[in-house]
C-alpha cells in the first residue's frame, strides 16, 4: 500500500506531502489542489510503459488529460524539476521530469528513463488491481459498454477518465464471484451459496442507497442493458425500469459498490466525489462498506465535499478505535500570495472527533444555525 505521497511544482502544489492510511480523505474548498493529486497518480499509471520503464510523464493519455507543459508546471516553482515521490513501507520511488521543454509539448521527459518494473510489481497503481472512479463517471444511460480486454482480461470498470463505462459488463461478468466474507452486508450463512455472490451482494448494498431496488442486468450482442424494479408489500415487485427513469443517484452509486465488493486484498480504489446525487442517509450506508473495505486490506483515497462521507468514516473510528490508525484526513487550503496549495493534516480522536477542526472545514451548517437560530 502507499503510505506517502509528495509532489514538487506540480500544478498548485509547490512542496506537497501526504501520509496515506488505509483511508484516505481529501478536502477543501473548490480550486485547492485536491483533484491534482489524484491526477499525479493517474499521470504515473498511463505513463508507465509496458516494458516497465517510465521515460517521461505522459500529459495526454486515457486517464487524464491535462493539456501542455505549462499546464501542470507550479506558477510558484524555483527550479525546473516536476517530483513525484511514492513510498510503499520501506519502498520508494522518486519520478523527476524537466520543465525546461518546450511548454506547448503534452510530453514531459525525464532525465534518462527509469526502470520501475520492481517497484510496479508490488504495488496496485501499476497492476490491475486498481479502480478510478471519476466525477465524470457514466449515469442513467439505456446502454452500457461492452470491452472484454479492459474487463476480462484486466478487472477494469473503466478505460478512459474513470467514468466506470464497463462497470455494468463488469457486474455481469463476474457476477457470480463470491464476495469476501467480511464483505458481506449479511452473513454468509444466512443464504447459503446466494447471499455471498457479487450480484446478490451489490443488489443487497444498493438497497441501503435506494430501499428496496432490485438490479438487473442484461446482455445483448454488443452491450448491457441495466434494470431497476423495486420491492412492493407481500413479495411482489414493480415493473422493471430503464436507468433514465430511476434518477441519478443508484446509478452514479453502483459503480462504487462494484469496485468495493469485487475489490482484492492490497488494491487501490480512487474516487472522486462519492456522494454525487445520493441522499445523506446513503452516504452512510456507502461509507459503511467504505471501511468494511478498508478493514479488508483495500486502500481506498476519496476526494469529497461532503461532510457525511467525512462523518461516515469518523463513525466507524468511534465504534472500533483501532481504526483511527488506518485513517487519513486531509483539509486542503491555499497561500494566495504564491498561489499554492497548504495541506492540512487533521487529527482524528480516537472517539471518532477532529481535533482541532480548521476554519472552512464543514462548517456552513454552523454559520447558518447562527443566523436561523439567532445565536
Amino acid at each position: 500500500m502507499i503510505t506517502k505521497i509528495q509532489l514538487h511544482n506540480f500544478k498548485i502544489h509547490k512542496d506537497l506531502e501526504l501520509k496515506v492510511g488505509g483511508l484516505t480523505l481529501i478536502s477543501g474548498q473548490n480550486g485547492m489542489g485536491k483533484s491534482s493529486v489524484f491526477q499525479s497518480l493517474l499521470l504515473l499509471r498511463q505513463s508507465c510503459r509496458v516494458d516497465g520503464v517510465m521515460d517521461g510523464l505522459n500529459l495526454k493519455g486515457d486517464l487524464a488529460q491535462l493539456g501542455v507543459v505549462r499546464d501542470v508546471e507550479c506558477q510558484s516553482a524555483e527550479d525546473h524539476n516536476l517530483t513525484i515521490s511514492i513510498e510503499q513501507g520501506s519502498d520508494s520511488m522518486v519520478f523527476e521530469f524537466i520543465l525546461d521543454v518546450d511548454s506547448l509539448k503534452t510530453f514531459l521527459p525525464t532525465l534518462s528513463g527509469v526502470p520501475i518494473s520492481g517497484f510496479a510489481a508490488k504495488s496496485s497503481l501499476f497492476s490491475d488491481d486498481f479502480q478510478y472512479i471519476s466525477a465524470f463517471r457514466w449515469g442513467p444511460r439505456k446502454g452500457y459498454e461492452r470491452d472484454t480486454d479492459v474487463v476480462e482480461r484486466h478487472r477494469q470498470i473503466s478505460k478512459m477518465n474513470g467514468e466506470c463505462e464497463y462497470a455494468v459488463h463488469f457486474l455481469s461478468h463476474y457476477g457470480r464471484e463470491e464476495c469476501r466474507p467480511e464483505m458481506l452486508l449479511l452473513s454468509p450463512g444466512e443464504e447459503p451459496n446466494v447471499a455471498n455472490r457479487l450480484t446478490d451482494q451489490v443488489g443487497r448494498w444498493m438497497r441501503l442507497i435506494s430501499p428496496g431496488v432490485n438490479v438487473r442486468v442484461e446482455a445483448t450482442e454488443e452491450s448491457f442493458k441495466l434494470r431497476y424494479n423495486f420491492d412492493r408489500p407481500e413479495q411482489t415487485k414493480t415493473s422493471d425500469m430503464t436507468p433514465p427513469n430511476v434518477g441519478f443517484g443508484v446509478t452514479y452509486a453502483l459503480p462504487i459498490v462494484v469496485a468495493l465488493l469485487s475489490a482484492r486484498r492490497g488494491a487501490l480504489i480512487m474516487i472522486e466525489n462519492p456522494e454525487a446525487h445520493i441522499h445523506p442517509g446513503a452516504q452512510a450506508g456507502l461509507m459503511m462498506l467504505v471501511m468494511r473495505a478498508v478493514k479488508a486490506g483495500v486502500q481506498v483515497m476519496i476526494e469529497t465535499h461532503s461532510d457525511h462521507i467525512v462523518n461516515g468514516a469518523l463513525v466507524a473510528v468511534a465504534k472500533e478505535p483501532v481504526l483511527r490508525e488506518q485513517v487519513s484526513v486531509y483539509y486542503f487550503d491555499r497561500d494566495d500570495r504564491q498561489h499554492v496549495s497548504v495541506a492540512k493534516e487533521l487529527e482524528v480522536t480516537a472517539d471518532g472527533r477532529i481535533r482541532p477542526q480548521p476554519e472552512g472545514f464543514f462548517d456552513q451548517m454552523n454559520k447558518d444555525l447562527k443566523v436561523i437560530m439567532g445565536f
